[in-house]
């Protein structure tokens, strides 16, 4: 770990709407569906930017696992930062 307690390999993600941060944490990675198929994030990965289309956000940390359903938007990332802007993000039960 890094000094702060952050860990070495993750990324930042934020995913946000119109009318909150919805997510905003450290992760190992984050997967994605956009217009030109699944792609999976990962800390250090080249600058990205696409569409997303509607589905499920999968959310890797060490801990655990999460999905988030969203209504499509765009993915941004540089390096060890990631920004989903979505019209709608909600917790899959």
């Amino acid at each position: 770990m890094k000094a702060g307690g952050i860990m070495e390999n993750s990324l930042h993600l934020k995913i946000i709407t119109p009318n909150k941060t919805f997510y905003d944490g450290d992760i190992d990675s984050v997967i994605v569906k956009t217009t030109g198929g699944e792609r999976q994030i990962l800390k250090n990965r080249r600058p990205f930017s696409a569409e997303i289309i509607e589905g499920n956000i999968k959310i890797k940390s060490e801990k655990s696992t999460e999905l988030v359903f969203s209504t499509g938007g765009f993915i941004s990332s540089e390096y060890e930062n990631v920004v989903i802007l979505t019209k709608m993000a909600k917790n899959v039960d």
